[in-house]
């Protein structure tokens, strides 16, 4: 099942409750705008995919008082025949919201070239559209699954997203949390029973009281201890060992390369 809403400023922050990727269209030539609407739907059918598209004027994009607008927006397509004036647009977007993801409509080859200097999450071909912007949203769709991986927590009141498969374990020691990453320790705020609750449908497994472990990274599960792939050898209760063998066993049976 597929779909492409439209909708009005109004009536985004409602489309993005839906969790539907909402995709924001500036375009100052209405035949243009038409395509690029068009095109959307095509591939919507195609990939069998839901979104939403809001299509944005000129002081949407300027109005410094809908900061939160942008917020609620997966991307904008941004397709302004004048180059100077689409770089214009562009930066005054990411002054509102600096991570917010352009695909920039390029009507000459001069303008892929310049397009190349600014840090654009994809640039399509206005005589490519519809094959450039396909593959503009399989690249958004990896994004996407990318950002749905993170986990937040909370060090010194500040958020940290980090990817479940950085993390070896999370450790407990006198009250203390620490999450031991790939790449380094940090503590942080949260408790065991919490991590636990956010990590346990993401592969996470509690081999002892101080232990919560990424199966991931488990290269070799014994009675008395688990084998991780960085080298690290931790304890494993034998109260626990039957029930984390048996979710071991079932974890690796679902990996791909199973």
């Amino acid at each position: 099942m597929c779909s492409i809403n439209f909708s009005g400023l109004a009536y985004i922050r409602k489309v993005r409750r839906k969790a539907v990727p909402t995709i924001g269209v500036i375009c100052d030539r209405d035949d243009e705008k038409g395509e690029i609407i068009h095109t959307l739907e095509m591939l919507a059918a195609r990939n069998g995919f839901n979104c939403s598209v809001c299509i944005l004027d000129r002081e949407a994009a300027a109005d410094e008082k809908r900061d939160i607008l942008w917020n609620d927006i997966t991307c904008v397509i941004l397709d302004r025949e004048d180059r100077d004036s689409a770089f214009r647009c562009a930066e005054m977007l990411w002054n509102r919201a600096q991570t917010l993801l352009i695909i920039y409509v390029a009507h000459k080859v001069e303008d892929i070239v310049a397009a190349l200097g600014m840090p654009f999450f994809h640039i399509v071909r206005r005589f490519g559209l519809e094959q450039d912007l396909e593959a503009a949203f399989r690249k958004l769709d990896k994004v996407r699954m990318s950002a749905a991986d993170k986990v937040k927590f909370t060090q010194n009141g500040q958020t940290l997203l980090i990817s479940s498969r950085e993390i070896l374990y999370v450790e407990s020691e006198h009250h203390e949390i620490r999450l031991h990453l790939t790449t380094e320790v940090l503590t942080i705020r949260e408790n065991l029973s919490q991590c636990e609750e956010r990590l346990k449908s993401r592969g996470f497994v509690r081999i002892y009281r101080s232990f919560l472990v990424n199966m991931y990274h488990i290269r070799c599960l014994e009675k008395e201890s688990a084998l991780l792939d960085n080298g690290e050898r931790l304890y494993v209760s034998r109260r626990r060992y039957p029930e984390v063998k048996l979710l071991f066993e079932n974890y690796i049976r679902r990996l791909d390369f199973i």
